[in-house]
């Protein structure tokens, strides 16, 4: 009888390992990822980035996902260079947002000084309440929806410098793909420049006005799989643990 019990019980590790091991390499290339579900938020992705500063009142509301960042128009976060953060070949950024105000100039995430000063990737609401995205400051291109306040959003940008064509740049919209365009670089530059959360720069005035939620930067260029799989289970659900914390709870179910 003993020897049954571990036979399940070896065969349910094995399981959850399985699992893990597979999440794990579907979340490869995640080079930072905030999940919001802290009052004092961090960076989950491996080796981590520091905040170096939070301007404002970031609130920590409900979210897509358990918990969200929410900004008043008047809030940002400044994130601390990391190189890991640039010079890349691919690019994917990605998030759940949520708009309290409709105002043609809120940015997500943004990696730069200033406009061609150290100027890496931006993913922001501009025109017409459209998403804009570009990279080293070069082929602006939007996304087809146009953006109210009051609902949930799954945005998605892609560069992929190995890419022909008009397949360099995507946008997906609640994972679906909505525009595409091509790209005159080949890799994201390097600049060395913060990273903002909320905002373009420390002195542009995009304050993003609304929730933030499941924040992800990658180094690869996520497909449409890829990216309805992070929209729909959540990057914070992929990276749990939580599945080995329950393996006392399960062997005590199975002696029973």
């Amino acid at each position: 009888m003993l020897k049954s019990y571990f036979c399940v019980l070896f065969s349910f590790v094995f399981m959850l390992l399985f699992l893990q091991n597979v999440m794990a390499r579907e979340l490869e290339g995640l080079v930072l990822y905030f999940s919001f579900e802290e009052q004092n938020p961090v960076d989950h992705s491996a080796n981590p980035v520091k905040i170096a500063s939070i301007t404002g009142n970031l609130k920590i509301s409900n979210g897509k996902f358990g918990k969200a960042g929410e900004f008043d128009g008047s809030t940002f976060i400044e994130v601390e260079h990391a190189d890991k953060l640039e010079g890349m070949e691919a690019l994917t950024i990605e998030a759940w947002i949520k708009l309290n105000k409709e105002v043609a100039g809120m940015s997500i995430v943004s990696k730069r000084k200033a406009f061609n000063s150290g100027d890496v990737y931006n993913l922001f609401i501009y025109t017409g309440m459209k998403m804009d995205a570009r990279v080293n400051a070069q082929g602006d291109f939007w996304s087809q929806t146009v953006f109210k306040t009051g609902e949930w959003y799954h945005v998605a940008y892609v560069f992929d410098g190995k890419a022909g064509g008009d397949q360099k740049q995507k946008m997906y919209v609640n994972g679906v793909l909505e525009s595409k365009a091509s790209h005159a670089h080949t890799s994201v530059q390097k600049g060395g420049e913060p990273l903002w959360i909320g905002e373009l720069d420390s002195a542009r005035g995009f304050k993003w006005n609304g929730l933030i939620d499941e924040l992800g930067i990658w180094n690869i260029a996520l497909d449409e799989k890829q990216i309805n799989q992070v929209m729909t289970v959540g990057k914070g659900k992929m990276l749990s643990v939580e599945p080995l914390a329950k393996l006392a709870t399960m062997w005590g179910k199975i002696k029973n």
